[in-house]
């Protein structure tokens, strides 16, 4: 007389977790997606330096330089992304504080600049005052006539 054995479901063998890697399946997708985002800064980076070179104005210039390290720390994480380590971190760290503490400081500069009312804080145009270093001007913008009697001694 021979016994069977059914094996319930409970018997089977769980199957086992997977694991969120890259597995030799997900490898060619992984490298593909990754590859595209590599594209996709280095075309943001480009345009950024675009932007940072041609300006017009010194807040185009200050806003620019900040996406750039945007994407220079997105560079750097897809870096520790496609190795797999977080050796770089640290790095990221550092920098979103540089990025943060000089788009701070190009606004304070930005709003000193604008409480003086000028361009250029070394300018004084506009403000009722001579330019420094350039001798004062009569209103006919000729030279100064000596005495009340004009011309005589």
């Amino acid at each position: 007389m021979a016994v069977t054995v059914r094996q319930t479901p409970a018997a089977l063998p769980a199957e086992p977790a997977r694991v969120l890697t890259a597995a030799a399946h997900d490898a060619p997708a992984f490298e593909i997606t990754a590859a595209v985002i590599a594209g996709l800064l280095l075309a943001a980076g480009l345009l950024v330096t675009l932007r940072l070179v041609r300006g017009p104005s010194t807040l185009d210039r200050a806003v620019a330089l900040d996406v750039l390290v945007a994407v220079v720390m997105a560079g750097i994480g897809l870096q520790s992304a496609v190795r797999g380590t977080a050796f770089y971190l640290p790095v990221l760290l550092v920098l979103s504080f540089l990025g943060f503490t000089g788009s701070v400081g190009v606004a304070r500069f930005m709003a000193l600049r604008d409480e003086a009312g000028t361009e250029d804080v070394d300018e004084s145009e506009g403000t009722g005052e001579p330019p420094s270093g350039s001798p004062p001007s009569t209103p006919g913008g000729g030279p100064e006539e000596p005495g009340p009697h004009r011309g005589t001694p």
